[in-house]
């Protein structure tokens, strides 16, 4: 039995075929209509009286014929966009994690570095491999792979998606090695898996959210060229990049440790089956919190409390802009997070007495 995903993905083709077609339905109507529209002109010119011309009485019934057959099919080309509106957005409802499998952010010369870095990296155990960044644009689509990317590539075939694909030898044990490479690029490129390419053929990655089962800190082999902190600060740039636009990354990079945390706080948000939506969401909720309290945060996430993200920012945010020393404002939001989880108090509500009786509980 197929899956839903393979259902869906193949209405969606045979949705999308079906609106092709009516468009171009549309376009012969249009230019049948157009052109009987200027024999008619052509006709009422050479015409003495042209109200008792029989000719131009013939082409204005066809005009008007022609003008009921280019309304029908813009009305059928209306009913095969609503159709695959409808498919898409079933689509869009399973597949609401699956869009890492693209690149997002901008693929700029520290990006690149970082392949060939990884690439580097993995040269003793993988050669001759090759990693690359694929652009496909608009109206192109690269169905070589399972019904799920096929499934993506129908569902976003009207805009540019990137893609970093790996490819290797068929000698034995690549196959692991490169499933590594694909995670450690995944790992800082915003959770983004490559595609991996085995003898030419495409294998199937194991564990579609990078990170997830691997220890916290586990950033695989080391990368030349990304050592020291200046290494630090450009990974944290690209993982950031991936999120958030390019005015808040400038705006992070003036605050060098709090991108660093910011982007660790991303990466491990990698791990807990979010959307790239979902984490873009969140990061732009801690940019303006100062160093301390992003590693409160991210300490505080990190151990799975039972609160929600919603909560924990918020209680940041409230005791950020309170306390002066961010210092006390981390440690007033651990002690918050304490304090409910003894009694049972909203976490916020804590927080906020916190602040409006001047006491640290």
């Amino acid at each position: 039995m197929s899956s839903t995903i393979e259902t869906l993905e193949r209405e969606l083709g045979e949705a999308q075929r079906e609106r092709e077609e009516q468009q171009r339905a549309v376009i012969r109507a249009e230019n049948a209509h157009e052109a009987v529209c200027a024999a008619r002109d052509d006709a009422w010119s050479a015409a003495e009286d042209f109200a008792q011309d029989d000719e131009v009485e013939r082409l204005s019934a066809l005009v008007y014929q022609r003008r009921r057959e280019l309304y029908e099919a813009i009305d059928r080309l209306k009913a095969a966009e609503g159709k695959e509106r409808r498919i898409k957005s079933r689509l869009m409802y399973v597949l609401p994690a699956e869009r890492r499998r693209y690149l997002s952010g901008t693929v700029d010369e520290e990006f690149e570095r970082l392949l060939l870095s990884v690439r580097h990296a993995y040269s003793r155990d993988l050669p001759g491999a090759e990693v690359r960044v694929v652009t496909e644009k608009p109206g192109e689509l690269d169905l070589r792979g399972d019904a799920t990317w096929r499934a993506l590539e129908r569902l976003y075939s009207g805009t540019v998606r990137r893609w970093v694909e790996i490819r290797t030898g068929a000698a034995p044990g690549y196959a692991e090695k490169a499933c590594a490479m694909a995670h450690q690029v995944a790992y800082y490129a915003g959770g983004h898996l490559p595609r991996v390419f085995v003898g030419g053929e495409e294998i199937r990655m194991t564990g579609a959210t990078p990170g997830a089962g691997e220890p916290r800190g586990d950033t695989g082999r080391p990368l030349a060229g990304f050592d020291g902190e200046k290494g630090q600060l450009a990974l944290a740039r690209i993982t950031a990049r991936r999120y958030l636009d390019e005015t808040s990354v400038a705006r992070l990079s003036k605050r060098a440790p709090a991108l660093v945390q910011i982007s660790e706080i991303a990466r491990l948000y990698q791990t807990m089956n979010l959307t790239g939506d979902e984490i873009r969401w969140r990061l732009e909720q801690l940019i303006s919190l100062r160093l301390d309290v992003l590693e409160a945060v991210y300490t505080l996430t990190g151990e799975k409390r039972r609160f929600s993200f919603y909560e924990i920012a918020r209680a940041a945010r409230l005791l950020d802009g309170h306390f002066p020393d961010a210092g006390v404002a981390a440690e007033a939001l651990s002690r918050a997070v304490n304090r409910a989880v003894e009694t049972g108090v909203p976490l916020v509500d804590v927080a906020y007495l916190s602040v409006t009786s001047g006491e640290g509980f």
